[in-house]
């Protein structure tokens, strides 16, 4: 790897501890949020390691018990990883697959193959950060960031208050990590353990899924990193023209649907926006578009990667800003004209067609229309007894059937929503207080509702 690789690798890269041993065996990375070799950076601080000490190189995965999520979006990551398996066999690099709790598991092999070193991916979730902090009191640790254009730690220091704010801390770093690319060599060393492979421990998975999971989802993606990279370039060549004008109307395909590979960490980023940046060079017309995509995929993405960094409580209301609590705890009172039950939302059984329509979009294809998203968060709001319990519903029916939920995106996207992070105030309406509002007319106004109603109705 050429010393250039490794400095901008250093700058991705945290170290958690630097606990002494000298007499590491191997070098491990534990992959979990970027699934994927291309660009997987961490990957490749982990094998430039191993090379530079003349150790084996081994990649982990840990499935953890899965609940509160459909069976389909399991399958699309065993699928995934699936290709990432016979890819890596052929860099003599062995796919080790665990499955039960992360500290557990991990802590486990890391006693059977004592390494000198373990790198894993960057997440700001708690779950993660709960058993990386567990496996840190143990093992050298450090986390690299493949899933970000700039890390976020090298963004901000503390938790930014909207896009307006994060926006020039991102651009003044991205030309600086936009062109990183990493690649993965057959590697010298030969593991010497023996290797639990994909297939026993996705059948464990799959037998444990399909007891506690039902399946109601059929998104109609392929998965891994070869489909992700074909679906890039059909968005690049079919849809990008016209991007910013026609994303947010959600009777035209006209989005990237690029989510799921991206929250599986099928592709990252650095990818998605160099192969944006090359069709632009080509046509210049696409600027427009590529600004737009730009937008959501670095600067709506990452500043959400940002507030789960710096505020743990994104599945509560303590996570809101604080005008936004006092409004809604001042409307909380304030009479619902409807109240539904979680059953209710879930089964699509409202007084509202539009609302209706959207949820069969979820339910049906784990997807749903970035703008009707917004609306049915909010509708949520106006028919549950109070914001916290519209939040908890919310997360429950994004993280269960979305196949990006339980995503940063997903957590901002609901507070956004019904408690205006990222927002302000606006004008006093009941329930929502001073939270923007959303009604059924301007989705009129905005695009053909009806045409949307009826391609959903069933």
């Amino acid at each position: 790897m050429e010393k250039s690789n490794i400095s901008e690798l250093a700058l991705r890269t945290k170290i958690i501890n630097t606990l002494p041993n000298a007499n590491g065996q191997s070098v491990i990375y534990v992959m979990s949020r970027d699934q994927r070799i291309t660009d997987n950076f961490g990957l490749a601080y982990a094998q430039d390691y191993a090379l530079r000490h003349k150790l084996p190189l081994a990649v982990v995965f840990c499935f953890s018990p899965v609940k509160g999520r459909a069976r389909e979006h399991v399958v699309f990551m065993i699928e995934g990883l699936r290709e990432i398996e016979t890819t890596l066999a052929k860099l003599a690099i062995p796919f080790i697959a665990l499955f039960g709790p992360h500290d557990v598991v991990l802590r486990n092999i890391a006693h059977h193959t004592k390494p000198a070193l373990m790198v894993t991916d960057y997440s700001p979730l708690r779950g993660t950060l709960r058993w990386q902090n567990v496996l840190s009191q143990t093992v050298p640790l450090c986390i690299v960031d493949s899933h970000n254009i700039v890390p976020p730690w090298l963004v901000s220091n503390k938790q930014e208050y909207s896009a307006r704010t994060i926006r020039p801390k991102i651009y003044s770093h991205y030309n600086d990590f936009i062109h990183h690319h990493s690649t993965i060599k057959k590697h010298p060393y030969r593991w010497p353990g023996a290797v639990m492979n994909l297939k026993e421990v996705a059948e464990n998975l799959t037998l444990y899924i399909n007891q506690h999971t039902p399946n109601n989802t059929h998104s109609g993606f392929t998965a891994g990193e070869t489909a992700a990279q074909q679906h890039l370039q059909h968005f690049i060549d079919t849809k990008l023209h016209g991007y910013a004008h026609s994303r947010n109307d959600p009777t035209k395909q006209h989005t990237s649907d690029l989510s799921p590979y991206l929250h599986f960490g099928q592709i990252g980023s650095v990818s998605v926006m160099n192969a944006v940046s090359a069709a632009v060079v080509a046509n210049a017309a696409l600027q427009n578009d590529a600004d737009a995509l730009q937008e959501e995929l670095v600067i709506r993405k990452e500043l959400a990667d940002n507030y789960c960094n710096y505020n743990q409580d994104y599945t509560t209301l303590r996570g809101a800003p604080e005008w936004s609590r006092r409004t809604l705890q001042k409307h909380e009172t304030d009479p619902r004209n409807y109240i539904y039950s979680l059953q209710e939302l879930e089964t699509a059984n409202t007084h509202d067609l539009a609302w209706n329509a959207a949820q069969r979009q979820l339910t049906a294809t784990g997807k749903m229309h970035g703008y009707m998203r917004m609306y049915w968060a909010k509708k949520v709001l106006e028919w549950s007894k109070s914001a916290q319990e519209a939040q908890q519903k919310l997360i429950y029916l994004n993280d269960f059937y979305s196949i990006d939920g339980g995503d940063p995106n997903g957590y901002v996207g609901i507070l956004w929503s019904i408690a205006g992070l990222h927002d302000r105030p606006w004008g006093e309406r009941p329930v929502y207080g001073t939270v923007r509002s959303m009604v059924y007319n301007g989705l009129k106004r905005k695009f053909d509702i009806e045409a949307y109603i009826q391609k959903y109705e069933t």
